[in-house]
């Protein structure tokens, strides 16, 4: 029987079917190791002569082709490597005949031009771009600029098809980073432009309304405009690619505009929820597009513009036009996606960002304080990494070292106590886990890059206290328990964090504080650990609560030097954690002969400073293995006689 979709196939699931093709894999390779040229040769044949008609054929070639792509490409490269070393080897010259047989397959895809690709069936043609895409490092060593170009086409042109618009746009994105140089210096020739061609690439790819698609194009058209040494047609070139989402996400405001404006009704409701999804997708675009224009740092140089000041200029009001609606700022996707946008201009081009840094600001707090959304807090942890590392953004925005403490020590404050009161009466900390990890990984980030607003807060001590206590509410939920974790393990730990010196006498002048903290929660955290590696939270969060218990024992075993028995107050909490319900409600194999041993284990490590780390981790690792029954008492013996 003719396939014709996996709707309508009665005979084979497609799950069976992928499956088979993922164990083909390994075969196909190791005919090709056994074949070399040939394989592809032979299979290059079969997709230049067969008729169309008998497409599963053909589909079948190239992906027979698409299986060995990483190995063939290595082959070709082999040539390249040959010739810059003046050697000459069998495995070169396979790779050359390689080459050029990869190239006349190409050809022969591309000699219809666009026009064939209507001609193609749907899964032949995914499968086409998935080959193009395989083999993107081959065109751009051994094919020239025009040819690439072609290639650009064909599979612009195959998005426009539904079963093959995930590949093509994923080999865009490969086709235009591997040849970007090769385009880019192209492009320096009298009346040679390539922003058509990337402008077409990237309209074509809207279209599709696929984001994996937009954002894998937007990807390779930023990265070939970074590679123009020319700094003015590289804006242009940028602008050029960015105009059309621009101009889309303005259609999608509009929508949701009118939309909004229209009496409460069913299909209103409808037209802002699609316009408000569209809007996302654009908003995404923009910020791939900034994202990968990071690499043109090295042009921040007196008197140049950066390649992205064109694109700001055009996308500035639409983005401020996005902030002031009330429909975009209560949906979710839409928020995220412009404070993802900010987030990115923020870390790529803040010297122009600085002197909106205010008003950015205001709106951050004001979208937080409407939605507690994560992204708003995951906004004010880029600002305060940026603002330490950047120079620019803090001398644009008017503000010096105090200025800077004192705007995000505020910040900090009223964040958390949005937080707080959200968490205490709106909903619990295990129903909101993203709010939870987005607040103790902006907490991390102030305890890195500006210690001084952290331990200033006057809502540090509360946070301390929430972390501490989120460790139980969040019921080991992996990325809030993490978040946290990493938080309290660096503040605990703070003196074996690598900080440049000023950072380091801020957390010094505070020690005081950090200590009377832990010796409020230490025993809470302490069996918030033991209970998380005894079986209460994932297996993936071990190394993390591993972690944590060690930064806690090795700092209070620390302000005690030279005691010959572990600090009383430590064992007070291990033995505490020991004997804890909740551990007990675990397991039933850990007794209390095993909690002496590993905690006279744990403190002997401890006691020996940094160097033990990695043994304490591995005996915490083992004492949670004891626990599952994965494991039996003797592995704690290696510890005892080490």
């Amino acid at each position: 029987s003719t396939f014709i979709s996996w709707e309508e196939e009665l005979d084979l699931e497609s799950s069976d079917f992928n499956e088979m093709r993922r164990l083909c894999t390994d075969v196909l390779v190791g005919a090709y190791y056994l074949l070399r040229c040939s394989y592809l040769e032979t299979l290059a044949n079969i997709v230049m002569s067969i008729e169309s008609n008998d497409w599963e054929v053909v589909e079948s070639a190239f992906f027979c082709m698409c299986s060995v792509g990483r190995e063939a490409c290595a082959r070709v490269k082999s040539v390249r490597n040959a010739a810059s070393s003046g050697r000459d080897s069998p495995v070169a010259a396979d790779g050359e005949s390689t080459s050029i047989g990869l190239t006349q397959v190409v050809g022969s895809i591309c000699v219809g031009g666009v026009a064939g690709v209507s001609s193609r069936h749907p899964l032949v043609l995914s499968g086409i771009a998935k080959f193009l895409g395989c083999y993107s490092t081959v065109w751009a060593s051994s094919c020239p600029p025009q040819s690439m170009l072609e290639i650009l086409a064909y599979l612009s042109a195959a998005l426009s098809v539904s079963d093959a618009a995930e590949a093509s746009g994923k080999s865009i994105g490969l086709v235009l980073i591997a040849s970007a140089g090769k385009l880019a210096k192209a492009a320096t020739s009298p009346g040679a432009d390539i922003s058509v061609a990337l402008t077409q690439s990237m309209e074509a790819a809207l279209s599709t309304n696929n984001h994996m698609v937009m954002a894998n194009v937007a990807e390779g058209c930023a990265r070939v405009s970074v590679q123009l040494r020319d700094t003015s047609k590289a804006r242009a070139t940028l602008a050029a690619v960015a105009a059309p989402t621009i101009l889309r996400a303005r259609s999608a405001l509009g929508a949701i505009i009118s939309s909004s404006s229209v009496e409460e009704s069913g299909q209103a409701a409808g037209q802002v929820d699609a316009a408000s999804q569209a809007l996302a997708s654009y908003l995404g675009v923009l910020r791939e597009l900034i994202r990968f224009c990071d690499g043109s740092s090295s042009r921040r140089k007196a008197g140049y513009s950066h390649i992205l000041s064109d694109v700001l200029i055009a996308a500035w009001p639409v983005l401020n036009d996005v902030s002031s609606h009330p429909s975009c700022r209560a949906n979710e996707s839409v928020l995220s996606g412009l404070l993802d946008v900010h987030s990115q201009l923020l870390g790529v081009v803040p010297a122009l960002i600085g002197p909106y840094f205010t008003n950015l600001v205001t709106f951050v707090v004001k979208a937080y304080e409407d939605s507690l959304s994560p992204s708003a807090l995951g906004y004010v942890s880029t600002a305060v990494e940026t603002f330490d590392m950047e120079e620019s953004i803090g001398l644009a925005a008017g503000l010096d070292e105090n200025g800077k403490e004192l705007i995000f020590n505020q910040l900090l404050a009223h964040l958390s106590q949005c937080t707080f009161k959200y968490v205490t009466q709106t909903k619990r900390p295990n129903e909101c886990p993203q709010v939870i990890k987005a607040l103790f990984e902006m907490s991390q980030r102030y305890l890195l890059f500006c210690p001084g607003a952290l331990l200033q807060c006057p809502e540090f001590a509360s946070l301390f206290g929430l972390a501490a206590a989120c460790l139980i509410e969040c019921k080991g939920e992996t990325e809030s328990t993490r978040a946290i974790l990493i938080f309290l393990t660096q503040l605990i730990g703070w003196k074996h964090i690598r900080l440049p010196q000023a950072k380091m006498s801020k957390l010094a002048q505070f020690s005081g504080a950090i200590d009377n903290l832990l010796v409020q929660h230490g025993e809470a955290i302490t069996k918030s650990c033991l209970g998380g590696l005894s079986g209460g939270a994932p297996q993936m969060l071990w190394p993390s609560f591993s972690e944590c218990i060690f930064s806690i024992m090795q700092h209070i075993i620390s302000s005690t030097p030279g005691a010959d028995e572990p600090n009383s107050m430590l064992c007070m909490w291990l033995r505490a954690a020991m004997l804890e319900s909740s551990l007990a409600a675990n397991t039933q194999n850990i007794t209390p002969e095993i909690g002496t041993s590993v905690i006279n284990i744990l403190c002997g490590l401890a006691k020996e400073g940094d160097k033990s780390k990695q043994k304490a981790k591995m005996a915490l690792m083992d004492f949670g293995k004891i626990a599952k029954g994965e494991a039996s008492t003797d592995v704690l013996l290696a510890y005892s006689i080490a």
